[in-house]
């Protein structure tokens, strides 16, 4: 970038150079070696930028045979486009952090000698640069196959600088971020869940090869606590074991040999266990029939929403019990429902005696119906009787 930069310069007075590329790393480049590159772009800010000003680029890239150069941002890019004359060299091209800094080690010790080495940070080289397009992380043969069409066989027909100046002193770029107090440190570990040296695990799955560095990163802005697995492993058993010990559920957890693996509050207060540790690990015989458990076990076929009736706790429960063949556990979830059955027989109670009732009332109406009937029909015998007699009395008189 900055051989490119300072040629461009040379060649156009007044020139501003702009490089755009899927590389952070050049951004720090051109501010700390300055007046050289003047400003960085990458690619998702090129195309932001375009967005943002309704700018579509028709895509065009000529077949010329001279632009050997193409080949630059592919792992070993560097050497196909330099002749490898000299015999007594050894020519390899690595990609990847790991391997580069391996090479360099061996470099120091002094174990490699007369070897040429193209180093990429990045596996693939540029084309697999941080901040590609991301959807190109996922076409690395594709890419690689489109730059190899459009490379051509030959260099590039423009007149090279001269050697004096492609001399180049580097320079170490100091890391600008500040370094945190260990009071910083120790808080970040601490929202980690590491609140001593022990939970310091050091096991490099965040890609830092201490917490410690992993912490100094989360506080320069670098990483996020998420990129811990340990971290999110204990958060997640952690959240799931909330869940189950406030759950108004109950749950019992029992291996294929219907042993106590797990039992949460709910649960026990339905069987009257004063301690998990009480019944952990033994057999639930001792305080569940097994044969629901075994059923489910041996067929496979879970129970869902059965309603049994606990004697000897006196509960009644909607029992569900399913069986997870790959851990070879099953799950037994009860939910209490003694007050709602007992709730319905006192209502079927109520309802039968109110039938009861009725039908006393119904049987009572009925009869003094029936008794008035019988006297009304008496009274108008007798009166019809005494109006007869009357009537005969008149007549003869």
């Amino acid at each position: 970038m900055q051989a490119h930069c300072n040629d461009i310069k040379q060649r156009y007075q007044n020139a501003k150079t702009v490089f755009i590329g899927p590389c952070v790393a050049k951004k720090d480049e051109a501010e700390h070696y300055e007046g050289i590159v003047d400003a960085v772009l990458t690619f998702e800010e090129l195309t932001e930028w375009l967005k943002s000003e309704n700018i579509e680029i028709e895509s065009e890239m000529d077949n010329d045979i001279c632009s050997r150069a193409r080949f630059f941002p592919t792992t070993g890019g560097v050497l196909k486009t330099m002749s490898q004359e000299n015999s007594g060299f050894t020519y390899l091209a690595l990609d990847g952090v790991e391997n580069c800094i391996a090479a360099l080690k061996d470099i120091e010790s002094g174990k490699i000698h007369k070897c040429f080495i193209e180093m990429s940070a990045c596996v693939g080289s540029c084309m697999g640069g941080p901040v590609m397009e991301k959807y190109h992380h996922t076409e690395t043969v594709k890419d690689y196959i489109t730059i190899t069409k459009y490379a051509g066989a030959k260099d590039f027909d423009v007149s090279q600088p001269k050697a004096k100046e492609l001399k180049k002193h580097f320079e170490f770029i100091e890391q600008r971020s500040p370094q945190p107090s260990d009071y910083e440190i120790n808080n970040v570990l601490r929202q980690m869940g590491k609140f001593k040296p022990s939970q310091e695990l050091n096991c490099g799955s965040c890609g830092y090869n201490t917490c410690r560095e992993k912490a100094i990163a989360i506080i320069q802005g670098k990483a996020e606590s998420s990129m811990c697995l340990p971290f999110l492993k204990d958060k997640a058993e952690s959240f799931s074991d909330t869940i189950v010990n406030n759950s108004p559920n109950g749950l019992i957890v029992l291996n294929d040999q219907l042993e106590v693996q797990q039992i949460n509050k709910a649960a026990r207060e339905i069987m009257n266990i004063r301690y998990a540790s009480d019944v952990l690990g033994t057999q639930c015989i001792r305080i569940l029939d097994p044969t629901p458990f075994m059923k489910v076990r041996d067929t496979g076929i879970g129970i869902h929403n059965e309603r049994v009736y606990f004697a000897e706790y006196k509960r009644y429960v909607e029992q569900t019990i399913v069986y997870d063949r790959d851990s070879r556990l099953l799950v037994g979830i009860m939910r209490d429902v003694t007050d709602e059955q007992y709730a319905k027989e006192r209502k079927d109670t109520i309802s039968k005696q109110t039938v009861e009732v009725a039908d006393k009332v119904v049987e009572k109406q009925m009869r003094i119906v029936q008794e008035i009937a019988s006297l009304l029909g008496e009274t108008a015998a007798e009166t019809k009787i005494a109006l007869a007699k009357l009537k005969e009395s008149i007549t003869n008189e």
